[in-house]
Formats: structure tokens, C-alpha cells, sequence
């Protein structure tokens, strides 16, 4: 899958005998899922240390509604999606981010699941009143807990999520002296001073304003900005529910919000408004704009999944026929995807990150004899990037998939280098025939 970027597995065979060997292999119960996850966990551990790194999670679904004929309803390994009609799993990773670069350096935590058919409705089964580690959303807490082990090396570590993790057990237990969360708020909660968070917020001076690029999208007119920025520390009370528990009775945290200006608001439009819950101290207004560009970054995990799934290797095109194989075919999925997302991340860095983050010693031999075909006459279109740094090599690979080579042009995204990957797996294996004959 790393050299072919794909992960149809009538694609990555060459031969009959080697697909056969990959779906006996995907299918044997030898090889297990907790094995995959591990050696896939285990390669992050040395590229943290010492850093400022951010985990960041969320949760996705594999639907494939699309191929049911091949698929039984009695796999134990595969049940209802989101919609709960359609046949599927869920994915929920934890994203190791470098801080300070922004460059993601591989997984802390890999969680993969599906639910049953036969699950009663949630007041059937008194969802409200189920223990927390009994609930679906006990995989947040779990993940932030599983990563300060699996990312121990790191000298300081940041858990983001999105508004789902707002959960007050999560922000009772998770956080200690080096672990620290940045957690979207979800609903309005009561504080100790008799306050609500939003009333707070409400209540609080703005500290500065920053201008925001707001692209076009199907809800939003593009624009340009003016967000306004307020922070201020909040205790957020224990809810009624656990009045007779262990955890304690508020957590301090500070509150971050980030509000576009109504001004600038079109017609009809509700405004950018990110409220942040984070144990991180906040004692100005630049302390409060890094807290927002950290949770900018989970960014990052919906292009990891969109590379996952249409945007790249389509792992809901699959047609192995048990849940327990495309579970295992999803986890090393996620090594091919980190691949392109951290060539994406690369493609302008200026910081000469080396090649072999992400290629071999023989791979960047042929990338080197690439690069002369694929530059121009005009210095705007030589590769502007330092000879074997991952830059350069991103640089090629993108040309390889379309791309035109000018640094004024769109930045080339998800799809143009998966595209460049497949076309220079191609040239690779072409150069190993030719060694073969040459040798």
C-alpha cells in the first residue's frame, strides 16, 4: 500500500498468487488488530520527543451501503452506520500533531468499532444512566488517556477535540502537569459563580480583534473578516448527575472565544463564533490567539479522513467481504494516508525537513533524476526547495500530479498527490525492472 498508495486489493496485487496471499492474510486471524494498531502507534513515540505535540481526534464511519452484496448482516465485525440503516464501522484516531510546525507525525491512539443491530433505542436503555466507560463517548477520554502513554516522550501535550468531547469527566480527569486540553464548548454550561458560560462570555471585554480570510463554501459567502477575541477564566460546576461521585465539584478552566463582527455579517448568515475550553493559561490577547490557531489545526484530521475516503484512497470502494478485513485493511490505510496528508503539509516548508520522513534512500535516488525533467527554462519554474528535503520531493510529486509548478498557482492538494504518488510508484517500479535487466 505505501509503494502502489491504494488500498483496492485488486490494485495491489500483481498476480493471482498475491492476491490470494493478501486476503488470506487480511482475513487470518494471526494477524491481529491489536498487533496492526500497535507497530502503527509505535512509530510516532520517537519523532515526539521533547516537543510541544497536539493530539487530535474525531470520529468517522465507513458506509458501505454501496457494496452490501458482498457483505453478510450477521458479521459480527460490521453493523449499523451512522444513519442506522446502512452497513458500516467506525474510526476514531488520535492525530500527533508538532505544534510548533504544524507537520502531523503519526498516531497516538487508534480506536475501531461498529455497533450491533440489535442495539435498543438509548432511553430503552437507560443511556443517561450507563457508567461512562459503558458509553461510545468514553473513546475521547480513552484516546486522551492512551495518548499521554503512547506520546510519553513529548514534552508537553495538547488533546483537541471537537464540540463532542465536551464532556465534564474528560476535563476532571485527563489533564496533569505536562497534559493539557483544548475542547470546542458544546453546550451552556453553569458555573460555580452562579453564572452560565455563555453569560460569561457575554460579559466579557473584548481583548483585541484579528482579520479572518472566511472562504465560500455551500453555508458561507467568502470574506474577509473582523473576529473579535475574548478570554477569561471559568469554574464549570459538576452537573446534578454525579452529586454523588468522586470527581470534583467544579474544574477552572479558561474560556476562549473568537466571534465575527456583525457588521460584517451577510444577510441571513449565522457569525463565526468558536467558543474554546482550555486548561491552558491565557494571560493575554496573543496567548489567546495561539490557543485559537492550536484548534485551527484539527483541520487536519477532516483531510486525513477525506484522504481516506474520496479524496485519495477510497477505502469505501473496498469489496473484501468481512468486516474483520476491512477493519484490518483501514488501520494500515492509515499509514498510506499520513503519507500524502504530510506531503501536503510539506509542500512549501522552508525548514529542510529530509526526504526520508517519508521516502527511502532508492526512492529519493529517482526523485533526484526526476526533477530536471519535470523543471522549466524560467527560474519560476525550477524546484525552489533544497535538494533532498521533503519540500523538494513534495515539489516533484506534485508536478508528477498535475501540478503546473508555479508557486502563484492553487497549492496542489490531497488529490494532485495522490495522483503524483501513483504516478511515481509507476516510474519505481519501472526502474526496478530496468535494474533487474541492466544488473
Amino acid at each position: 500500500m505505501q509503494k502502489k498508495n491504494t488500498v483496492i486489493v485488486n490494485k495491489l496485487a500483481g498476480k493471482r498468487a498475491d492476491l490470494v496471499g493478501f486476503c488470506r492474510y487480511l482475513k487470518n486471524d494471526k494477524v491481529s488488530m491489536d498487533t496492526l494498531k500497535k507497530e502503527e502507534i509505535s512509530k510516532t513515540e520517537n519523532l515526539c520527543a521533547s516537543k510541544h505535540v497536539l493530539v487530535i481526534n474525531d470520529t468517522t464511519e465507513f458506509n458501505y451501503k454501496l457494496h452490501e452484496n458482498y457483505l453478510s448482516s450477521t458479521d459480527k465485525d460490521l453493523g449499523p452506520a451512522g444513519n442506522n440503516e446502512d452497513i458500516g464501522f467506525f474510526l476514531h484516531p488520535g492525530l500527533v500533531v508538532d505544534a510548533e510546525k504544524g507537520i502531523a507525525l503519526g498516531y497516538s491512539y487508534i480506536k475501531i468499532w461498529n455497533r450491533t443491530w440489535d442495539k435498543l433505542d438509548k432511553k430503552e436503555r437507560k443511556y443517561k444512566q450507563q457508567p461512562i466507560e459503558e458509553k461510545e463517548s468514553y473513546r475521547w477520554i480513552e484516546c486522551a488517556q492512551q495518548s499521554k502513554q503512547s506520546v510519553s516522550s513529548a514534552k508537553m501535550i495538547t488533546i483537541i477535540a471537537d464540540r463532542e468531547s465536551d464532556i465534564y469527566e474528560e476535563f476532571a480527569t485527563v489533564p496533569d502537569q505536562k497534559t493539557h486540553l483544548l475542547i470546542r464548548s458544546r453546550c451552556n454550561r453553569h458555573l460555580a459563580d452562579g453564572h452560565t458560560l455563555y453569560e460569561k462570555a457575554d460579559e466579557t471585554t473584548v481583548c483585541g480583534t484579528y482579520s479572518l480570510n472566511i472562504k465560500t463554501t455551500k453555508y458561507r459567502k467568502g470574506r474577509i473578516s473582523d473576529i473579535d477575541v475574548k478570554y477569561t477564566k471559568v469554574k464549570l460546576l459538576k452537573p446534578v448527575k454525579f452529586k454523588n461521585d468522586n470527581t470534583p465539584q467544579f474544574v477552572e478552566l479558561t474560556l476562549v472565544e473568537a466571534r465575527e463582527k456583525k457588521e460584517n455579517l451577510p444577510q441571513g448568515e449565522q457569525p463565526v463564533l468558536w467558543r474554546l475550553l482550555t486548561t491552558h493559561d491565557v494571560n493575554s490577547f496573543d496567548d489567546a490567539i495561539q490557543i485559537i490557531q492550536w484548534y485551527s489545526m484539527r483541520w487536519q484530521i477532516e483531510l486525513l479522513f477525506n484522504t481516506l475516503k474520496t479524496g485519495g484512497l477510497n477505502m469505501e470502494s473496498s469489496e473484501l467481504e468481512t468486516g474483520k478485513a476491512l477493519k484490518k485493511l483501514c488501520v494500515i490505510a492509515l499509514g498510506v494516508a499520513l503519507k500524502i496528508t504530510q506531503l501536503r503539509q510539506m509542500r512549501d516548508d522552508q525548514s529542510n525537513e529530509p526526504a526520508t520522513i517519508v521516502f527511502d534512500n532508492e526512492e529519493i535516488k529517482v526523485i533526484k533524476a526526476l526533477v530536471p525533467q519535470y523543471e522549466g527554462n524560467t527560474l519560476k519554474q525550477k524546484n525552489p526547495f533544497q535538494e533532498n528535503s521533503i519540500a523538494w520531493a513534495a515539489w516533484l510529486i506534485a508536478r508528477l500530479g498535475g501540478w503546473k509548478g508555479y508557486q502563484n498557482e492553487s497549492h496542489p492538494g490531497n488529490k494532485t498527490f495522490k495522483w503524483g504518488l501513483d504516478a511515481f510508484c509507476s516510474i519505481y517500479e519501472g526502474y526496478k525492472i530496468a535494474k533487474k535487466i541492466c544488473a
